[in-house]
């Protein structure tokens, strides 16, 4: 079976799918589940939530309106999926040095899987996922088309 993710990039880095897909954000910066150094691609489990788990980070939200959407799929089994339960409690508060940082980190140091799924930190219940670019299965992702991202600006009120 397929799954779905949404990966949401500005505008700076969606003029290609490869650019989309580079990584190179989460590698200059790191992110909640991946120290700096360490390249992977965050995609929402769904369109909205992509775009919810940006918009936390965002100074202008307005920028969003310039910003691409692209769709990706992937093989279930290519999934390792990572237990709330095995967090530490504080696993959705956002520091240096995070230990959930290392669970991404250490997920894609041993090639585990293609894919990692995550919990969202922003909308509870919901799954992000993690893909390891570097993972010999990446060619086996289809790419939707680059689009637009649009929503109801009256989400900025």
């Amino acid at each position: 079976m397929r799954l779905f993710g949404w990966r949401v990039a500005s505008p700076r880095y969606s003029g290609t799918v490869a650019e989309m897909m580079s990584g190179e954000g989460s590698y200059l910066y790191g992110g909640r589940w991946n120290s700096k150094g360490t390249r992977v691609v965050y995609l929402g489990g769904s369109l909205s939530l992509a775009a919810f788990e940006l918009l936390v980070h965002l100074q202008r939200p307005q920028v969003l309106m310039s910003y691409k959407n692209l769709l990706v799929s992937f093989e279930e089994s290519h999934v390792l999926s990572v237990d709330e339960g095995d967090l530490p409690s504080d696993w959705n508060k956002m520091s240096v040095n995070s230990p959930v940082q290392y669970v991404g980190d250490d997920w894609v140091q041993q090639s585990a899987s293609l894919i990692l799924e995550v919990p969202s930190a922003v909308i509870l219940g919901e799954k992000n996922y993690l893909v390891n670019v570097l993972h010999p299965d990446y060619p086996t992702l289809e790419f939707g088309e680059i689009e637009d991202f649009r929503f109801d600006p009256r989400v900025l009120k």
